[in-house]
């Protein structure tokens, strides 16, 4: 039976940035994806901030799509506003993005298969042992140390006995059409709200270079055997009637990775298997990035150590968050909460109050606790209105969390 330091389930920007970050600490590393290519389906929006790329990569024209400078977002009625921030993000290449991060763990060292499906984890006194299929074949190897980047189902966290269940309210059931409309502008990406056509959630339109993008919804607090098709059948056709479609995806984004535990002894989860999802945008790369990142740096120094206990893999849990700004995650967990109980009627009231302070400005800053102290300064009156949506407790915590 073949050895390594560590096995990592699944190859993408989570997966690929942890085996990159063990192999380049000096572990031996073998990366599992199930795909028969790296990048061959991907199930995401593709976008991501510029400050979010470039704590690793610098932005290079083989994957990058588009590059943002302005954004709409429309009311239900149908009304928008538009802001400017020049260079504040890419809509990515992601079959491109993931196969040049795989690159860089094979260049380090790391060993990579593909068509190689996980199936179980079995303990061997202190070590692991990885089922999986490879080519129709049933193989093992042992390691000391399992990463699972295996998405929003993350057989593996459970199989090693994670705590990873989420409240129903905590998942959002997304589908998206790959398209040709003259509204898709290069450029601009757009949101936008209304249950009748996003649900609890909202839409988007990624452009993606000419009049071609990624064009979806992700919805919430609906039957999972209802999911998100029926809305975006009726978004597009209120928005983009007449579209040529190239291809659709569907996926399943959980949040709230907050309230999860995604350490153990010898085991870590990251990206979409951790839930680590943005609460309000649903954005999984950049917390895919970052926490496959800090988990690969943390196994190589335990595994140099000897040590993978739970309690010396906790560094990854505390990197991570402090990283990410644990407070300003909560703030958006929170905020999500009282959208899911806004109608139409209250998002209506929301972007007509937040119309004069931002349509046709240029923005200063995308720090989510700065923009949020603007608005309950220059408009107190929302204050009252989360007063209503969200009770006492919850103005008496975003208060907390703005101001400090």
């Amino acid at each position: 039976m073949e050895k390594f330091d560590a096995v990592v389930v699944g190859a993408g920007p989570g997966g690929s940035m942890a085996a990159w970050k063990l192999a380049e600490g000096g572990a031996r590393v073998l990366l599992l994806e199930r795909k028969p290519e790296i990048g061959m389906v991907v199930q995401c929006a593709e976008g991501i901030s510029h400050q979010s790329l470039t704590l690793f990569f610098e932005p290079d024209p083989r994957f990058i799509a588009s590059r943002l400078n302005r954004a709409r977002f429309y009311a239900p009625n149908g009304d928008y506003m538009e802001v400017r921030k020049e260079g504040v993000g890419y809509i990515l290449e992601r079959r491109v993005f993931d196969r040049y991060i795989a690159q860089k763990a094979a260049e380090a060292g790391a060993e990579i298969l593909t068509n190689a499906t996980f199936t179980r984890l079995e303990r061997k006194g202190e070590n692991w042992l990885v089922h999986f299929s490879h080519k129709g074949k049933n193989e093992i190897v042992e390691c000391r140390l399992v990463i699972g980047a295996d998405g929003p189902g993350s057989n593996v966290g459970r199989q090693a006995g994670l705590k990873l269940d989420l409240d129903p309210e905590d998942y959002h059931y997304v589908m998206e059409y790959f398209m040709v409309h003259p509204a898709i502008e290069d450029g601009r990406a757009d949101f936008f709200t209304g249950d009748e056509y996003c649900h609890k959630g909202y839409g988007w339109s990624f452009p993606k270079g000419g009049h071609y993008g990624n064009v979806g919804v992700g919805v919430a607090l609906v039957p999972p055997e209802v999911g998100a098709k029926p809305y975006l059948e009726r978004f597009v056709n209120t928005y983009f009637k007449g579209a040529k479609i190239l291809g659709v995806i569907s996926s399943v984004v959980p949040v709230g990775g907050h309230k999860m535990e995604i350490y153990g002894d010898g085991i870590m989860v990251v990206g979409d298997a951790a839930r680590l999802a943005e609460p309000i945008s649903g954005g999984g790369i950049p917390a895919a990035l970052l926490s496959g990142s800090i988990a690969g740096e943390v196994g190589a120094k335990a595994l140099k150590e000897g040590n993978l206990s739970k309690s010396r893999l906790k560094e990854y849990h505390d990197r991570f968050w402090e990283k990410i700004n644990r407070r300003e995650y909560e703030l958006a967990y929170e905020v999500r909460k009282v959208f899911l109980k806004m109608d139409d009627n209250d998002i209506q009231y929301l972007f007509d109050q937040l119309k004069p302070l931002f349509h046709n400005k240029d923005l200063d800053t995308v720090n989510a606790t700065e923009i949020a102290k603007f608005i309950l300064t220059t408009a107190p009156n929302l204050l009252l209105f989360a007063a209503k949506k969200g009770g006492a407790q919850f103005v008496d915590y975003l208060k907390r969390a703005v101001f400090g």
